[in-house]
């Protein structure tokens, strides 16, 4: 997706904000190996000089939690939304997604891309909601299509990256929002990456992997209550 997809949060929270696109996403430039973890957060800390509040969602939140443990002095609190520092199951992280499911995602991804957000974002936001969605694509639409290379880059990122060793280092206040019935990322897996850190809370809120979309005053009470601490 793009940026876009957190402008209902943007205002909700009513405080400045800035959402980032990720490379090949939205207007932002793309080359192979941008979506590396390591490398955009490098990118990042450098680009935003100073400690900010950064939250992630999904992909996101991987980038926002390697942003946390390599570069601490850019990081003055951290939301993590939908996210996981390991999406693969493995026989020590049983509360990762099976890799076959990845595998099927790609397959629909590069049949059409846009067919295969639209069933996402339904999913997410549940039944009765179409309107909604609607909106919503309507929107993210003006904000940019993804490049398909990107998107392939994204998958393979999920598939590969185990941020697991960093939550330790991540010293910084964290805030994990996690819908209670994420089809994409195991609710535990959130709960398990809260308890190793060192300064982090687990918040379960909304449904599916987007509960900022179909919680949204609830999501933006429980940010701001956090960034006011």
């Amino acid at each position: 997706m793009n940026r876009r997809v957190f402008a209902g949060l943007e205002q909700a929270l009513a405080r400045p904000c800035a959402s980032l696109d990720l490379p090949g996403h939205g207007r932002a430039a793309y080359e192979p190996g941008a979506l590396d973890p390591d490398t955009l957060a490098a990118e990042l800390a450098a680009r935003h000089p100073g400690a900010h509040a950064w939250l992630g969602w999904s992909l996101g939140g991987l980038v926002a939690l390697t942003l946390a443990a390599r570069h601490p002095e850019s990081v003055s609190r951290l939301i993590l939304v939908g996210a996981t520092p390991c999406f693969v199951r493995a026989r020590d992280w049983p509360h990762g997604t099976e890799p076959a499911v990845f595998q099927t995602f790609a397959k629909q991804l590069a049949i059409d891309h846009e067919a295969t957000l639209r069933r996402f974002l339904t999913l997410q936001a549940g039944a009765g909601a179409r309107s909604e969605v609607r909106a919503l694509m309507a929107d993210l639409e003006g904000g940019g299509a993804p490049r398909p290379e990107a998107l392939a880059e994204g998958l393979a990122v999920l598939q590969e990256s185990d941020r697991r060793p960093l939550l330790p280092a991540v010293h910084a206040p964290v805030l994990l929002l996690h819908g209670m019935d994420d089809t994409i990322v195991s609710i535990e897996a959130a709960r398990a990456a809260a308890a190793l850190m060192p300064n982090a809370r687990f918040c379960a809120v909304g449904r599916g992997h987007a509960p900022f979309l179909n919680a949204l005053p609830e999501s933006a009470a429980l940010i701001r209550d956090f960034l006011h601490e």
